[in-house]
């Protein structure tokens, strides 16, 4: 196992909230029908209620099954945005943690995910850093933008 994949998680969580942060007092910036605020819920929400309880299935040795999980219909409103960023750190910090502690042979175990087939803990810390990757391509494109 190599921490690198953790190093990167964690250095793309804050170059995402560093964005987030950023443009944060741009009421007008939104990433499709997303606020900012909303996105990083969407992305604390997926922390929460996805990779974390996903990933220690699998190094639970369950052999669980995954569909494809969405949260693009919730809703975010009433929510600020230094709490759901503090919520997303909380839980990525747990899940590093988590991660650090586990043997080779929890590393070895896997799910089954219907869109990814099988994955490993390794596997869905992969998913996870697209994800991030894919959102923080939308703050870029949005941060060079012209101003309104």
């Amino acid at each position: 196992m190599t921490y690198t994949l953790l190093d990167e998680l964690a250095g793309s969580q804050l170059l995402m909230i560093g964005m987030l942060r950023l443009t944060a007092d741009d009421d007008s910036a939104r990433i499709g029908a997303w606020s900012l605020r909303d996105m990083a819920a969407h992305l604390a929400a997926t922390e929460r209620d996805c990779y974390e309880p996903r990933i220690r299935a699998i190094a639970a040795g369950h052999n669980p099954r995954f569909d494809y999980f969405t949260n693009d219909d919730a809703d975010f409103d009433g929510l600020q945005l230094d709490d759901v960023l503090e919520e997303w750190v909380g839980t990525r910090e747990r899940l590093i943690a988590f991660i650090r502690d586990l043997d080779e042979q929890a590393w070895a175990l896997s799910g089954y995910h219907e869109r990814y087939g099988e994955v490993t803990v390794e596997g869905y810390l992969q998913i996870a850093l697209a994800h991030d990757r894919d959102h923080l391509r939308a703050l870029e494109q949005l941060a060079g933008a012209p101003k309104r």
